[in-house]
């Protein structure tokens, strides 16, 4: 198998250093001084450990963001570099040899520098569980410990990684001698109980520079990297070649052995076998005409959790330790953080992996979570938690599935890349630019835009399809707008500006195709979303004369169908929604424009249903605004449909005006009401009353709510306000002309109106 062969022959590589390295160095003791204690001499005395113990502090741990104390953790002294001073003739010679053997055994290739952290005490029962180190400064990339001569028993250096493991003793009571030890930062490492005396301790941040430094020769990987290559040749062929059965992974992912923090994921930061698997890759993948990058590989999991913990504490509290892992509800896996060999930062996107894509496949389901929290119960929320992974890797795919590897991201990703390749395209008319964007488009909508059309929910849609067709339009690729075509007649239509955009890319297909695909799209979708349907039948209707117009009849007789309004005509739907109109004025107008360029006769019989169901399409909140804008619009021509539409419209104004408007002679008022309550029929008695302006009504509150309610409901012409000079308040009632002032308004409106479809009906004539 390809992924075990890649792996087995990384795995196989000498690695030109190791995770850890100790010894001892024969050096003058240096001059230690501690502010607030003086000189300390070596080997520590007991009674200089007693006073470094009083300047000293606890030191803590970190623990996720946070940095915590607590001895159950870590126990042991600290004191902070600001207050050590070391000096003497040979100190500085003493600390370059043993950075100089460090950097040896541990395969690094630049120049270190060892910057002084902490000065440690570790009493008598000190100890540090098992931890990894944080980056603790900009390049750090390992840890240096030197014991000073002490005299202690216990306290040994356990470090961990991979499956490896070292104890290492430092414990030095000669004056002349140290003991030394270095490892990378992210290997796992302890301090077992000092069991007597007092060890103290140097910890130094070992800073990895830029700057190259001529160091031993790592060993030839000539033969690797010739097998290597010969393995990616054969991948890329076998790709070239693949059919949609095939099971041969696009790109592969080979996990790294170390931990790299972001600012440390680069190439030349790499350590020990990651190195030399980078090296192998670079010289092969060149070869065999692929992409290697340096990413993050990450999973992210959240789902529910399980109490476990027992004694004190319950299922609503308790730590991390009393919990389990349930069923997991969300799940995301991802390649980021980019890296090329040559230090760039490449501008890829967050990509999906997959199992079969490590190398070896076995790999994937060795990753182990970095991070992990659980939530508490709280009322109905059972626990959950959240847990994190997360591990170098190297990436590479061929260069020649560039654009195979970006469709993967989704269409979020995919489509800006579209849109850059089409407009450069355009301007350089580049053959293999335009084929680049065919490429790219047919993946895109192959793999992402039969899910994307079927969508008739508005949350993340963005201006996805109109930018897609309008790439399309840009390459004037018919084969592929024939293919989105087909794809809308199955899924449907859902959104105006996708119709919009439609109906201009339908130019360049023929007319009977289009026909076709729109008769089946609109019977998908007019019930659902009879806005888009509308306004992608005025876009085609704009463009074609009144022949090629008559062909979308069968279109039209599907939208009209599905217009809500009569509840017999969906029987197994409730009657609710047929009493809301979910047409905006702009789309009924758009309706009886479009429908009456493709087919009067449903045009008029539409007209005909609409004033059936007046309550519906109501003639002053529906039918005359829809009047008014089809009066102005350049969309459609006179029709008999309009002509009677704006009729009707022009009678009901006549109508209305024709009605004798006058202000009241006295203070009655209309005085029917909904509810007939005692408070109520005091209410109606006081609105029909010709001679009573005001009604000072004493009540609670809650009395007085319902009244308020009662007058704002009904209209009722009179105003109110709350009087608080005395328990219970009242409420101020006094009469108006409201109702009188609203038909003057109208009346207004309605003349206004009049005029305008007067005026045009002229225009027409």
């Amino acid at each position: 198998m390809l992924t075990k062969q890649l792996a087995n022959i990384l795995q196989s590589l000498q690695s030109p250093g190791n995770f850890y390295v100790s010894g001892t160095l024969e050096l003058f003791p240096p001059c230690l001084e501690v502010n607030q204690v003086g000189r300390i001499s070596l080997p520590l005395l007991p009674v200089q450990a007693e006073q470094l113990i009083e300047v000293a502090e606890r030191a803590p741990y970190g623990k996720g963001y946070e940095t915590l104390v607590d001895t159950e953790v870590r126990r042991t002294w600290q004191v902070n570099a600001g207050q050590v001073s070391l000096s003497g003739k040979y100190w500085q010679k003493s600390l370059a040899d043993i950075v100089s053997r460090v950097k040896l055994g541990l395969g690094v290739d630049c120049d270190i520098s060892a910057e002084l952290y902490k000065l440690l005490v570790y009493d008598t029962g000190s100890f540090f569980v098992p931890h990894r180190d944080t980056e603790k400064a900009d390049g750090m990339f390992a840890t240096l410990i030197i014991v000073l001569p002490s005299l202690y028993s216990g306290g040994e250096l356990v470090v961990s990684h991979q499956q490896d493991a070292v104890k290492l003793d430092l414990c030095s009571q000669q004056v002349e001698e140290v003991s030394f030890a270095a490892f990378y930062a992210d290997c796992v490492h302890e301090v077992l109980p000092v069991t007597e005396g007092c060890r103290l301790t140097l910890v130094y941040n070992l800073i990895r520079s830029d700057k190259k430094i001529p160091l031993p020769t790592p060993p030839d990987y000539f033969q690797a990297e010739k097998k290597m290559a010969v393995l990616l040749n054969n991948w890329v062929q076998s790709l070239s070649a693949k059919t949609d059965k095939s099971d041969t992974p696009e790109k592969l992912i080979f996990l790294l052995e170390h931990e790299y923090s972001i600012a440390e994921l680069k190439f030349d930061a790499l350590k020990n076998r990651d190195a030399a698997s980078a090296d192998v890759l670079i010289s092969a993948a060149k070869e065999a005409g692929c992409n290697l990058y340096l990413a993050l590989a990450s999973i992210e999991e959240s789902g529910s959790a399980e109490y476990t913990g027992y004694g004190y504490g319950d299922r609503w509290g308790g730590n991390d330790d009393d919990y389990e892992v349930g069923e997991v509800f969300d799940h995301l896996e991802t390649l980021s953080k980019w890296r090329s060999p040559d230090g760039r930062q490449p501008e890829l996107p967050a990509l999906p992996f997959y199992e079969n894509e490590f190398c070896p496949p076995e790999a994937y389901d060795r990753m182990d979570p970095d991070d992990i929290e659980f939530q508490e119960a709280t009322g109905n929320a059972g626990a959950s938690f959240e847990r994190m992974y997360h591990c170098a890797a190297l990436v590479l795919w061929p260069r020649k599935k560039n654009l195979a590897i970006i469709n993967q991201a989704g269409l979020v990703a995919a489509l800006p890349v579209l849109i850059d390749l089409c407009e450069q395209w355009e301007s350089n008319q580049k053959g293999t630019t335009k084929q680049d964007a065919q490429t790219l488009a047919s993946f895109i909508l192959r793999d992402w835009m039969p899910e994307h059309c079927a969508k008739s929910s508005s949350y993340g849609r963005g201006q996805y399809t109109p930018d897609f067709l309008n790439c399309l339009s840009q390459l004037a690729d018919t084969t592929l707008i024939k293919k989105f075509y087909t794809i809308v007649a199955v899924t449907g239509i859902y959104h105006k500006q996708d119709s919009v955009a439609l109906a201009q890319v339908s130019e360049l297909l023929p007319w009977s195709d289009v026909v076709v695909y729109t008769t089946k799209a609109i019977a998908v979708s007019a019930a659902k979303a009879p806005s888009a349907c509308i306004a992608l039948l005025i876009g085609l209707c704009t463009n074609h004369g009144q022949d090629d117009r008559e062909q979308l009849s069968s279109a039209t007789q599907c939208l009209f169908s599905a217009l809500p309004g009569d509840p017999k005509r969906f029987p197994e739907k409730p009657a609710w929604k047929y009493r809301c109109l979910d047409l905006s004025i702009s789309d009924i107008a758009d309706m009886m424009a479009g429908f009456s360029m493709i087919d009067t006769a449903i045009a008029e019989q539409t007209l005909e249903y609409m004033l059936a169901w007046p309550a519906l399409y109501e003639m002053d909140k529906v039918l005359l605004p829809a009047a008014l804008q089809l009066a102005t619009s350049t969309v459609s021509d006179e029709s008999p449909a309009i002509t009677r539409l704006r009729e009707r419209v022009i009678s009901h104004l006549q109508a209305r005006l024709a009605k004798q408007l006058e202000p009241p002679v006295d203070w009655s008022r209309e005085h029917t009401l909904k509810c007939s309550c005692k408070d109520c029929h005091e209410l109606s008695q006081f609105l029909k009353n010709p001679d009573q302006k005001q009604w000072l009504f004493k009540a609670a509150e809650a009395r007085r709510k319902h009244l308020q309610n009662t007058i704002n409901t009904n209209k009722c012409d009179v105003a109110y306000v709350t009087e608080k000079k005395s328990r219970p308040y009242s409420l101020l009632c006094t009469k108006n002309q409201a109702s009188y002032q609203r038909r003057v308004e109208q009346s207004k409106s309605d003349q206004d109106a009049l005029a305008r479809l007067l005026d045009n009906g002229k225009n027409r004539v």
